[in-house]
């Protein structure tokens, strides 16, 4: 794997993998195959708010710089490049339905929602690790002063306390998922 690529996806990756030893230790999991799914949905959500990218590039706004360049590296299968174009470009767009407080209070209800229910693990991983994405990304618009950007659903933008307070209730709601997983 190319280290730039590793270097981008470091924490994200650590994330996904300190998920799938949290869920593998508080789960009932027991056989090869459940502890393998588990592992490949904790991992797989990493790149879940990056297809937001790709979906833009397709189908919404074919026409820009960004999306003509994703298309190429897409159509060459340069994966690699691909995403990278993806992280140093991720701050040109705006108003994102995937990285945005709608779609992570959608996420949250989800993620209580399947770790509630008999559902597949791979898919109760997949969630809970695209939730806990979703607070990481969160995280970085925040120390960045972009949290505006995050909630731009909203008429009225957040004071930080607010914001900081959504941070740990998003943080109670992800431990009462694993809690209850």
């Amino acid at each position: 794997m190319d280290k730039t690529l590793f270097t981008i996806y470091k924490i994200p990756f650590l994330i996904s993998l300190t998920l799938a030893v949290a869920l593998l230790a508080v789960g009932t999991v027991g056989k090869p195959f459940d502890m393998a799914m588990v592992i490949i949905g904790s991992l797989l959500g990493m790149f879940a708010l990056d297809a937001e990218y790709f979906l833009n590039a397709y189908v919404l706004e074919t026409k820009s710089e960004f999306s003509r360049t994703l298309i190429n590296f897409l159509k060459h299968s340069d994966w690699t490049n691909a995403l990278k174009h993806v992280y140093y470009h991720k701050d040109e767009s705006r108003e994102n339905s995937l990285n945005s407080a709608l779609f992570q209070v959608i996420l949250a209800a989800m993620s209580i929602f399947v770790a509630f229910s008999g559902a597949a693990l791979f898919a109760k991983a997949l969630i809970l690790s695209v939730f806990a994405q979703s607070i990481y990304v969160l995280l970085e618009y925040y120390f960045k002063g972009r949290s505006d950007d995050w909630f731009w659903v909203m008429a009225n933008k957040p004071t930080k306390t607010s914001v900081q307070l959504y941070i740990v209730v998003l943080f109670v709601i992800l431990s009462f998922c694993l809690y209850i997983f």
